[in-house]
């Protein structure tokens, strides 16, 4: 099997990077700062307003479940959105054994998927205990025969998302040089182990040394790091001390969705800025899914939204908010502490997310 080729630039949060399928077709990533698939929080919706801020240089779908049955077509279409993107996104699958990957991947090509990622690394307990997610860490062969199963069955790119390890981080430079040996055109590792939680924190230099070990491999794919980051600057602080070719992440961005456009070289995000980019997710959600729906999801990124300095004069608004029942109330927060005018309905940005549920 032919190693995949990669084309990397200097160390910063932006510049493209290309990784090529066995077709050998290049998929050029815009920028190095990468928005990390989060179940629950990173469906069409939000993520196509993140995209719509700037500086996004690649997505996942929230994973698919590949288990009893392979995925049809049209699961993988409602997972990608209405949309398109200079900036990629793919599809990310997870499953505990090769069977019905074939069928899988190659209805995600016909979905219109950019590439194929592939889901070693999902550390809750409903997932590990079904021998998926990062339970295969443990079980390197069978990580290896996912992989080169989807690689065979398209021409797309197939990379692969894996933790640092179970317990221990002893078997990193193994686990890469394994899905690297088996074709993933690029890999990423979140640079925890299972056992630990999010409030524990990210270990670099467990980055280094996959990244070290990739270093001896002739043609060896790009590196992604995930993990520890908390702001715009810290894309091009874990790459410098990494060596890792490009970063993602995740819950920053649901703190902070502008931290790509800053990372990008852009301005971050005023008070008003901030507030408009909840009312327009509130908009898209409302269009889709109901008011309901919407009152979930803006406590959702009320737990964690810093953008804009909107809690900063007033932090006890947070926990008003979140035990807050009538949207209307939030919405008016919102369109206050941003300055906003609250008679004017807040305008959608493109045609992000409105029907992409």
């Amino acid at each position: 099997m032919d190693a995949p080729r990669t084309t990397t630039t200097a160390t910063s949060a932006s510049g493209p990077f290309t990784i090529h399928g066995r077709s050998g077709r290049p998929l050029v990533f815009p920028g190095r700062a990468l928005l990390a698939p989060m179940e629950g929080i990173t469906d069409p919706l939000f993520r196509d307003l993140v995209i719509d801020l700037g500086g996004v240089g690649g997505a996942c779908t929230e994973f698919i479940r590949i288990s009893s049955s392979a995925m049809s077509a049209k699961v993988v279409a409602r997972e990608l959105g209405p949309r398109r993107h200079p900036c990629p996104v793919g599809v990310q699958f997870m499953a505990a054994e090769e069977r019905h990957v074939t069928a899988s991947v190659q209805a995600a090509e016909r979905a219109g998927a950019p590439w194929i990622d592939l889901n070693f690394g999902c550390p809750v307990p409903v997932v590990f205990n079904k021998c998926a997610g990062s339970a295969l860490l443990a079980k390197p062969e069978v990580l290896a025969r996912i992989i080169s199963t989807a690689v065979a069955a398209t021409g797309l790119p197939v990379s692969a998302k894996l933790r640092a390890g179970i317990d221990s981080p002893r078997h990193i430079a193994e686990l890469v040089l394994a899905a690297a040996a088996a074709g993933a055109a690029l890999i990423t590792v979140h640079a925890r182990l299972r056992c630990q939680s999010y409030a524990e924190p990210a270990t670099w230099a467990w980055l280094a040394v996959a990244k070290a070990a990739l270093a001896q491999v002739p043609g060896a794919p790009p590196l992604v790091g995930n993990g520890g980051i908390e702001d715009a600057a810290d894309f091009v602080r874990l790459r410098a001390e990494t060596g890792c070719d490009a970063a993602m992440v995740g819950r920053a961005a649901l703190a902070d969705p502008f931290i790509f456009r800053v990372a990008a070289g852009g301005a971050p995000a005023d008070a008003a800025e901030a507030a408009a980019f909840v009312l327009r997710y509130d908009a898209a959600i409302c269009a889709a899914r109901g008011p309901h729906a919407s009152l979930t999801k803006l406590k959702q990124l009320t737990r964690y939204y810093r953008a804009g300095g909107l809690f900063a004069a007033e932090p006890e608004a947070r926990q008003r908010l979140l035990r807050c029942a009538d949207l209307a109330v939030v919405r008016a927060w919102y369109a206050a502490a941003g300055g906003l005018d609250t008679g004017q309905a807040p305008a959608t940005s493109g045609a992000a997310g409105v029907s992409g549920g």
